[in-house]
């Protein structure tokens, strides 16, 4: 029997918690397990979509030297713990990575009322530059037609 360094069999342990969504299984999380409105999930699948490819193990290197973690792309230099920022979700950047993304979503949130506050009005997902170039001023309740039933308030069954 061979034995797995240890680093090596870490490095299998953090990507099995890694998961890519299908568009509509993300959908339907957002909807049953977070109990989020429709106008919320279309904006934040859309994020998902053009930011990670629905990718919760997502990582982006940027000019700046800061890093964008999970399935959101949230940046170390202000909102998850890392030696580069602020932390001011108070996490460390690894859990934004998790195919549990409840603390991606809340963190999510966070960058979103924050970014509401700091402008003093208007649509906290421009803080996502994929919201400005993907999903901004696009119909999305056509984007997401695929997955939402007519007439009802329900993603449909996989």
């Amino acid at each position: 029997m061979r034995v797995l360094p240890l680093v090596m069999l870490v490095g299998l342990l953090a990507v099995s918690e890694a998961k890519v969504f299908r568009k509509c299984e993300f959908a339907q999380l957002l909807e049953t397990k977070y109990y989020l409105s429709r106008n919320d999930i279309k904006n934040w699948v859309c994020i998902a979509e053009f930011e990670s490819s629905f990718n919760t193990a997502a990582i982006n290197r940027n000019r700046n030297r800061s890093t964008d973690y999970g399935i959101f792309q949230i940046n170390n230099k202000y909102w998850c713990g890392s030696d580069y920022g602020k932390n001011v979700c108070g996490i460390p950047c690894s859990n934004l990575m998790s195919d549990d993304i409840t603390a991606a979503l809340r963190c999510a949130e966070t960058v979103r009322r924050d970014t509401e506050r700091y402008a003093g009005r208007g649509n906290g997902y421009t803080a996502w530059v994929a919201y400005n170039s993907k999903c901004i001023n696009q119909d999305l309740d056509k984007y997401m037609a695929e997955c939402w039933s007519h007439g009802s308030n329900s993603i449909f069954p996989f």
